[in-house]
């Protein structure tokens, strides 16, 4: 089986990592309402990573989640309570690492740097909120169209599920955080903005393709096993 990202879901992912270059080049938008958007943007990877796990279908250990028409028997009431246990570990563990980034970039980039005193008296620009309901949009095509859609729920368990956006959003959060120091250090030039803005994009998408390269080659394995199962049993 050959599974590739949707094409829709990348063209979407690098079209709204480009919205914060529209309003840097043509609304005159600083570092911080970007911060922002990027801020929110882990938020929206952890929410969609709630469903994930609520649905993650490989076996672990051997012992299938997929209990309903399975073997006579067989008992659902550990799988949901574990995948009910895993989804609120992951949304108050990551929660808290979101938080604790929102910290940093509402007082540094918010407060400190700008001069106010005060982190969360910066208005954001109008714009701002349409960027936002893009990046959720584009997060949700992935989810239906990949995880969904290309059936990768059925090559991951829960408790994978659960660390997958760490290794994404980690990188993206030093990533971001030593970005926006830089920008700050020389001044907020347009070169520096623009850098940091294609450095996202560029690390954003690399993760996005190696999320669903490592889908496809579970599922890959996964049908091999079972062909292998198949032809065992006819001989």
């Amino acid at each position: 089986m050959r599974l590739v990202p949707s094409s829709l879901s990348v063209a979407l992912l690098i079209a709204v990592n480009l919205i914060p270059l529209f309003g840097v080049t043509f609304l005159g938008w600083g570092l911080f309402p970007i911060m922002v958007l990027y801020w929110l943007e882990n938020g929206i990877v952890g929410l969609f990573n709630l469903p994930k796990i609520a649905l993650a279908n490989a076996p672990v250990g051997g012992l299938p989640y997929s209990v309903p028409g399975g073997p006579a028997g067989s008992n659902p009431l550990p799988g949901l309570l574990g995948r009910g246990f895993l989804m609120v570990f992951f949304a108050f563990h990551y929660g808290m690492f979101w938080a604790v980034h929102g910290l940093f970039v509402f007082v540094l980039f918010g407060g400190v740097f700008s001069g106010t005193g005060d982190p969360f008296a910066v208005e954001l620009p109008g714009w701002w909120t349409l960027a936002a309901a893009s990046l959720f949009l584009s997060h949700g095509v992935s989810f239906f169209t990949n995880f969904l859609g290309k059936r990768e729920y059925l090559a991951v368990s829960p408790q994978q599920q659960m660390g997958e956006p760490y290794s994404r959003v980690v990188v993206l959060h030093v990533t971001i955080l030593a970005g926006g120091f830089l920008v700050e250090i020389l001044g907020t030039p347009f070169a520096a903005l623009v850098l940091l803005i294609v450095l996202k994009t560029a690390i954003d998408v690399r993760a996005h393709l190696k999320e669903h390269r490592k889908a496809e080659l579970r599922l890959d394995e996964a049908s091999a096993n079972d062909w292998s199962a198949w032809t065992e049993t006819k001989r």
